[in-house]
């Protein structure tokens, strides 16, 4: 009776204070706070908006356009042109003729159109049940045998939804679904809808027949999730979760937030069994409560954590210029944390399959790092924040071609331009927002282009004035000088 006076006491406690740090976190859940990990919601939910702002993947067209146009380049070479609706997919930008012997673009704005049903688990890393690809080791992979247990379950066992409710203390307890829990959307829950178990795990697709373009194809498999048929014993059992959910994973999970300033007892640090309860699972006795359903003082004994899963939120850039060192910031969370005494830090990998990089940061701490990556080809990256033997969600960064203007002196109606990382001309019979553009907005009429120097007339170019190159990995500026006059000899 006296541990749950105390975790009351603790329980009322946190609701204010986590009432006063965020406004659509419920402390503690449900729903469980989607400060960490995957949003609890389905593709379906989604809008072309909301995976624009979906850290730290897309983040805006700044960012997806640079990324779509490196699948130009090797290993994937796709074409600039072609129906990307098709199976296979011939292209990205699908050409309609505009009735004067010209093309413009199907609407290719809306990230839905192509990616009709979420293209996450279509990929080869899921096909073979790599979850931890993109979701880091917040999740096992079912195929790499980690620990699952084989003795019978007991009283503390977690159930896939829940064991009970405890008068005392108002929530579900001893299953997953004390936290997660569908819940509608309002300012005091998240942005968007939060969905039951049931609709997450289906939203995935895998085990779900579908179609692309009227073609039956099959996602996965049900028995992924399942251990038998629907009515079956073993439909929804627990030892069949922890062939992605497993005890390695679920004991390592932890959000920062809440932590102490700097001086508190536990520092702005992650220490498990030491934090505000509600915003992870190793947090507080609660945490522990909630998915073991017991009172069990687990605050007094030593914690099995050892590194905490970290995440990334967001980058400072996802544009760096290739063959030079780019300073870099990345935020999130648990990127440090102490557990019985040890102390785990994080570093930063990139890789693009041929090339990687594992760099030590300049500055860290629980939330932010400083780091300098080392020079990069062009190409596409992954960047993982890894502590230990754990590794963050997957974000991705655009090494790009460095692109700038040295000159543009201008004769007559005639600009020319030097510089590098122009890359090819666009094509002239497409409406692509590529070429040269004058102040006026105009657009100019390419007489010359090369990766190092443009040619263009305008009329309405002047010295003085600014003239613009859009290029396939952005846009570059620069005054107009007047040519240089000969000398005579």
């Amino acid at each position: 009776m006296k541990k749950k006076i105390l975790l009351s006491a603790s329980l009322a406690a946190t609701l204010v204070l986590g009432a006063a740090a965020v406004n659509w976190a419920v402390v503690p859940p449900p729903p469980v706070n989607q400060n960490g990990g995957i949003y609890d919601t389905t593709f379906s939910a989604l809008t072309r908006s909301d995976c624009l702002q979906a850290a730290p993947c897309h983040i805006s067209d700044a960012v997806v356009v640079p990324r779509h146009h490196n699948l130009t380049l090797p290993p994937r070479q796709l074409s600039c042109y072609g129906d990307p609706t098709a199976t296979p997919v011939t292209g990205c930008h699908q050409l309609v003729p505009d009735g004067s012997g010209g093309f413009t673009f199907a609407d290719f704005r809306d990230c839905l159109r192509c990616h009709s049903r979420t293209p996450h688990h279509i990929t080869t890393a899921a096909q073979q049940q790599d979850c931890k690809f993109c979701h880091g080791s917040f999740i096992d992979n079912p195929l790499d045998g980690h620990f699952i247990p084989t003795y019978a379950k007991s009283s503390v066992t977690p159930e896939t939804k829940w064991r009970g409710n405890d008068p005392a203390v108002p929530r579900n307890y001893g299953g997953c679904m004390a936290c997660h829990q569908a819940a509608a959307a309002s300012p005091t829950v998240g942005p968007k809808d939060i969905k039951s178990n049931a609709d997450n795990h289906h939203g995935t697709g895998l085990g779900a027949p579908t179609s692309v373009t009227g073609q039956p194809i099959m996602v996965g498999d049900c028995t992924w999730c399942h251990g038998g048929a629907p009515g079956d014993a073993n439909f929804l059992d627990i030892r069949t979760c922890e062939r992605c959910h497993g005890v390695k994973s679920l004991h390592n999970i932890q959000n920062p937030s809440g932590a102490g300033p700097s001086g508190s007892p536990t520092g702005p640090n992650v220490v498990p069994g030491a934090m505000p309860l509600g915003y992870g699972h190793v947090g507080a006795d609660f945490d522990c409560w909630g998915c073991h359903g017991t009172f069990q003082k687990y605050a007094t004994d030593a914690s099995p954590a050892g590194a905490i899963v970290p995440f990334v939120s967001d980058v400072s850039t996802r544009a760096l210029i290739a063959n030079q060192e780019n300073a870099i910031t990345i935020t999130g969370g648990s990127f440090t944390n102490q557990s019985n005494g040890t102390d785990f830090t994080s570093a930063v990998k990139l890789t693009n399959g041929s090339t990687t990089v594992t760099v030590q940061p300049t500055s860290i701490t629980v939330s932010e790092i400083q780091a300098t990556i080392p020079a990069l080809p062009v190409g596409t990256y992954d960047l993982l924040v890894v502590k230990g033997d754990k590794q963050s969600n997957l974000t991705r960064v655009a090494v790009l071609p460095p692109l700038a203007i040295k000159s543009a002196s201008i004769s007559g109606s005639t600009v020319t331009i030097t510089g590098n990382g122009f890359g090819q001309q666009p094509p002239v019979d497409v409406n692509t927002g590529l070429g040269v553009f004058a102040a006026d907005g105009s657009q100019c009429a390419i007489t010359y282009w090369s990766d190092t120097k443009i040619v263009v007339t305008n009329t309405a170019l002047k010295a003085g004035s600014t003239v613009t190159v859009k290029t396939l990995y952005g846009p570059v500026s620069r005054l107009i000088t007047g040519a240089a006059k000969k000398t005579k000899r």
